[in-house]
């Protein structure tokens, strides 16, 4: 049976070594059997008096040698014993990623099996070293469990730690070094898999189609219909999801951001140029095409070439072009529209900060930079180097983005089959004037609220066919991939909020004049 691993982050001197004491003096480690793997040497001893305890230290130049000499070592002490547990004192200045895939080498991963991730911070550092000291302390603290924060011992205080580290951590909970009952409780509860996240709900849904199905159909609400479009929409919809996570992610694990960033120019024209082709190229989600925006901005590349590469890509890369012609039924003339209307879009958008460059820094100076992968994949990734290892980070990141992707497709196609079974053709009829432009207008701030995948987006739309004109049809398609509060809320985390603000205003304006003006170009239109 696996030996279940425990880990403690946290930067030099965060005091991991006094965590484990404190943890170790307790009753419910007196009977157990610990091996413990420390990965960097600090002020504090590790006390072994109370707890049966193997203590292993390896120095940061080992670790950096090569961690095969590192694995090797730590399966003889495992096999030279009888363990219970292992706990491991992961060094504050090395990736995560790097322990990831230590322990799923071939030396280790039929020995043990990760439990939950501490991480340790100290309440007078944490907020200055952040965004200061490099990659792998956010990513530390976006793979922990729970953190345990040192030196706040005011709810007040740690209320504050909490909301800073939910940037990185969404959700994480926290707690002060002295509520040792609860951090034993949050430790051994059992982790929920995501799968139980998305079939509680789903089981839930049943039981209430069960029970007011039958109520609802007496009050006229055609709740049978809405079920049936649900389920065809979804079924549709789920395959091209899918493929637009692999592929995504594929390219998050396996195309360094180094890469892109050195075929980018420096020159506005020839960086749009690439920023196009590019787009054509990698079917990227917002996980990865917004962290890769940061990156070129930060790069020098120019801002107006950045900003055509990121709202360009969701649009006109191939699962997108795939799936709409799917969703269309093989008609060319909405894929070559959609495709023409996102880029026409994004390369005005670009032109319009060329013309107009925004005033002073666009990237936040906040001491936290806390743009990074959505799924907790950070920049640390780059350093699995194994292939094993690079395959496991990327069906890893698949099913995390699936999943936080997938909530927004089923609240998506419910909406969709509301409005089918229940709303009526109004819009449909608006082709052009004030009526088609409000329709535009509203599909487009419904794709804004949706935040849906771009890889799925266009089986959605395709269902509101019968009650809205394609101009609509298309501004859902061009603009929502391009800026939904997914994307806002990331750009926000390290772009200034006038620029941030002047990017979601921008893309709207323009991709409704180009679908307005287009869709309806001299009063006659395009479908």
């Amino acid at each position: 049976m696996a030996i279940p691993v425990y880990v403690v982050t946290g930067f030099l001197d965060a005091g991991k070594t006094t965590f484990l004491n404190d943890m170790f003096r307790r009753p419910d480690w007196r009977d157990c059997k610990i091996a413990v793997f420390r990965f960097e040497s600090g002020e504090i001893a590790l006390e072994t008096s109370v707890v049966s305890c193997t203590d292993v230290m390896f120095s940061k130049r080992e670790l950096d040698a090569g961690p095969e000499r590192v694995t090797k070592r730590m399966r003889e002490v495992l096999n030279s014993g009888d363990f219970d547990e292992i706990w491991i004192e992961w060094n504050g200045v090395t990736p995560f990623a790097k322990l990831e895939e230590m322990l799923l080498s071939h030396a280790l991963r039929d020995l043990c099996a990760m439990g939950k991730v501490i991480h340790v911070a100290d309440a007078a550092k944490v907020e200055t070293l952040l965004g200061r000291v490099g990659g792998a302390l956010p990513e530390q603290i976006a793979n922990c469990d729970f953190a345990v924060i040192r030196g706040a011992y005011t709810s007040r205080g740690l209320e504050k730690f909490r909301k800073l580290l939910s940037s990185l951590n969404p959700g994480v909970r926290v707690f002060g070094a002295a509520a040792g009952d609860d951090i034993c409780r949050s430790l051994f509860r059992r982790k929920h898999s995501p799968w139980i996240s998305f079939l509680a709900p789903l089981a839930l849904a049943v039981a209430l189609y069960l029970f007011a199905a039958p109520v609802l159909e007496s009050a006229a609400i055609p709740v049978n219909r809405i079920v049936n479009v649900f389920l065809g929409i979804i079924l549709q919809a789920i395959p091209f999801l899918l493929i637009g996570v692999m592929l995504s992610s594929a390219i998050r694990i396996f195309v360094s951001k180094s890469a892109i960033e050195s075929r980018f120019p420096k020159s506005i024209g020839a960086g749009m140029l690439v920023a196009i082709l590019a787009g054509f190229c990698l079917p990227v989600c917002d996980c990865a095409s917004i962290p890769i925006f940061r990156s070129l901005v930060k790069k020098g590349v120019p801002l107006p070439a950045a900003v055509t590469f990121m709202t360009a890509t969701p649009v006109i890369n191939p699962v997108v072009i795939l799936s709409t012609y799917y969703a269309f039924s093989g008609d060319m003339r909405v894929v070559i529209s959609r495709v023409c209307f996102g880029l026409i879009s994004a390369v005005l958008i670009g032109v319009a900060f060329a013309l107009r460059p925004p005033k002073g820094e666009v990237l936040s100076g906040g001491t936290v930079d806390r743009l990074m992968c959505g799924c907790g994949f950070y920049e640390g990734a780059e350093s699995v180097t194994t292939l094993r290892g690079k395959f496991d980070l990327l069906f890893r990141h698949a099913q995390a983005e699936f999943f936080d992707v997938g909530k927004y497709l089923v609240i998506g196609v419910f909406v969709s089959a509301v409005f089918q079974a229940l709303g009526a053709g109004t819009f449909a009829a608006a082709r052009s004037g004030a009526g088609l432009a409000f329709s535009v207008v509203l599909m487009m701030l419904m794709g804004f609220v949706l935040s849906l995948c771009s890889s799925s987006d266009a089986v959605i739309a395709r269902s509101f066919a019968n009650r809205f004109p394609m101009g609509a049809l298309m501004g859902f398609m061009v603009f929502g991939p391009m800026m939904d509060i997914k994307n806002v809320l990331m750009l926000s985390s390290c772009f200034s909020k006038p620029f941030v603000i002047r990017l979601a205003v921008s893309a709207f304006v323009i991709c409704f004049a180009v679908v307005f003006l287009f869709s309806d170009w001299g009063g006659v239109s395009l479908w």
